[in-house]
């Protein structure tokens, strides 16, 4: 049984355990192997303003672990964006 994602449980519901913060990309480590060209693409395409939802991301080390969200870091990667909003799990 699959369960649909809903983007709206965190974008009108703040959630003060998940804090949005900038980040530098090259600080952003990818822990999923395997990204689809085409959406990297589609992402990359559309301005940083225009995303909705930020990547989830834990922070350990001073870098910041990705658990969600890949395609949209690659996608600013892409587009040459040097920082990034991201959601940081406590």
């Amino acid at each position: 049984m699959s369960i649909p994602f809903s983007t709206d449980q965190f974008e009108k519901k703040s959630n003060r355990y998940m804090p949005r913060t900038r980040v530098r990309l090259d600080k952003v480590i990818a822990t999923q192997t395997h990204l689809d060209p085409t959406k990297v693409q589609q992402i990359a395409r559309q301005p940083a303003s225009s995303i909705s939802t930020d990547p989830l991301v834990h922070a350990h080390g001073g870098h910041y672990y990705v658990s969600d969200g890949h395609h949209r870091v690659a996608g600013a990667i892409e587009r040459g964006d040097t920082h990034i909003w991201v959601k940081r799990v406590k």
